[in-house]
């Protein structure tokens, strides 16, 4: 078994956190200003590399949350703990992206974290997977009306019994899916699943996938 990874729906560790600090255009960027806009659809969940001159290095916490988990949107893409991070880099050293950044509340008042530790330089990243593969079988994927999808278009990975190729993931543990499937979802290996469980991370749901 793989397993489909995203963000939680427990509001209490799904903050919004924005690319300004005030509402203007650039609440909505991940990347830099000299960055063209189109490619703001590129970071995260097409597979693409991008330098690190390319991504904004500061990041503003809009909602009212005390304290912030392991894994959190930001301006919907994958943010994450070093410690997530850390896990991530011990099955696949040096395969994706992990950009530092700043995260910081308008008022000026601190952030923690779980632990009650104050967010400070080092503990957030945004990850940009680099990793996409065709492994998802529409034919093996059934909606929950009993279907059998027919293309990897039609599979509604939210809500589907998803299916991916043992042969086609064998050896990875984190992917995008090619052809891109939706923002914000992520598969992984069991051994990757597991290791997040045992380190206690938070911020995120895990959705069992079959294999074939």
């Amino acid at each position: 078994m793989a397993a489909l990874i995203k963000f939680s729906i427990d509001g209490r560790w799904v903050p919004l956190v924005d690319g300004s600090r005030d509402n203007g255009r650039e609440r909505s960027a991940v990347l830099a200003g000299h960055v063209p806009p189109i490619r703001q659809f590129d970071f995260g969940f097409m597979g693409k590399r991008f330098d690190p001159a390319d991504v904004r290095i500061e990041f503003w916490l809009k909602t009212n949350h005390r304290t912030l988990a392991d894994v959190l949107p930001v301006v919907g893409s994958w943010g994450c703990s070093a410690e997530f991070r850390d896990i991530v880099e011990a099955f696949e050293p040096g395969l994706h992206q992990f950009f530092p950044i700043t995260l910081r509340r308008p008022s000026g008042k601190p952030i923690l974290r779980l632990d009650g530790r104050e967010v400070g330089p080092g503990q957030y990243f945004i990850m940009n997977p680099l990793q996409q593969i065709e492994a998802l079988l529409p034919e093996h994927c059934v909606a929950p009306w009993g279907e059998r999808r027919k293309t990897v278009r039609g599979v509604m990975p939210d809500v589907d019994d998803l299916c991916v190729s043992r042969a086609a993931i064998e050896g990875r543990h984190l992917w995008l899916n090619k052809p891109y499937i939706g923002s914000g979802l992520i598969f992984i290996s069991d051994a990757l699943g597991a290791a997040l469980r045992e380190k206690g991370l938070k911020g995120f749901v895990m959705k069992p996938v079959r294999e074939a």
